[in-house]
């Protein structure tokens, strides 16, 4: 594959994308317009990857589509089920309250923030127990991934995660040099070409349900996509060993 080439057809794939999100009347209700939100955040975070692959730094563009990647899955279960915001919403309000608690129990909170932090945990509490009780539990990513029918993309999630946890084979790859450390170094071209080969994989994915729950001037969408599919087919055709998205291994 070559990196020139994947990095035009991703460009190119932005600035289709664009011609959407300028063109688009968005839903106003759940779980549409969540889904909706989500496409954009993906479309923002795809563009985020893209500028660091241009200023040198295309390794922790992993970090960027690992978000896409757990977007996906969200917009995915959103349109799979129906209750889905409200596992959304259990879950921000598990971690919202997970903090609270821990700032108040470990006793070292100022006294002038203790009325405060209390009051937040006062709000929260009550709503994360009533989606408790009626039977929202936290929910394993590997377990979603699959629900969300992307079983190709188990792979390159703890791939992507290897690099945003900055495990220590990747801060091999990043900083250690023949003779010194590096800062900066160039990324090997192979882990460029699979990032970016997953996160085409996961906008144009993204893409493809917002003809069913977004409004578009008449043909619009069906054209823009086709040539983000074109983008999209020309990665697939030249991809090495004939799969875009193949799992690096460090």
């Amino acid at each position: 594959m070559d990196e020139k080439l994947i990095i035009s057809r991703a460009e190119s794939i932005a600035k289709f994308a664009h011609v959407l999100i300028d063109n688009m009347s968005p839903p106003t209700t759940k779980p549409d317009r969540p889904r909706v939100a989500l496409f954009l955040t993906i479309c923002e975070q795809f563009e985020a990857a893209l500028l660091l692959i241009r200023s040198g730094m295309a390794s922790h563009a992993s970090v960027h589509v690992r978000s896409m990647l757990e977007a996906l899955v969200a917009m995915n279960l959103l349109g799979k089920h129906n209750n889905y915001v409200d596992q959304m919403m259990y879950s921000q309000l598990k971690g919202e309250k997970k903090i609270y608690e821990g700032l108040i129990q470990e006793g070292e909170l100022p006294q002038e923030l203790q009325p405060f932090v209390q009051g937040r945990l006062n709000n929260c509490k009550p709503r994360f127990d009533a989606l408790h009780a009626e039977g929202f539990r936290p929910k394993n990513i590997g377990n979603e991934i699959l629900d969300a029918g992307l079983a190709d993309l188990l792979g390159p999630y703890s791939m992507l995660c290897g690099f945003s946890h900055n495990d220590l084979a990747v801060l091999a790859l990043r900083h250690q040099g023949d003779e010194s450390m590096t800062y900066m170094a160039p990324t090997p071209s192979k882990v460029i070409i699979t990032i970016l080969s997953i996160a085409l994989r996961i906008i144009v994915a993204v893409t493809e349900p917002l003809s069913k729950i977004a409004l578009f001037p008449a043909g619009l969408f069906d054209a823009v996509f086709g040539e983000m599919n074109k983008a999209w087919s020309d990665v697939l055709a030249q991809a090495e060993s004939g799969a875009a998205e193949a799992e690096f291994s460090i």
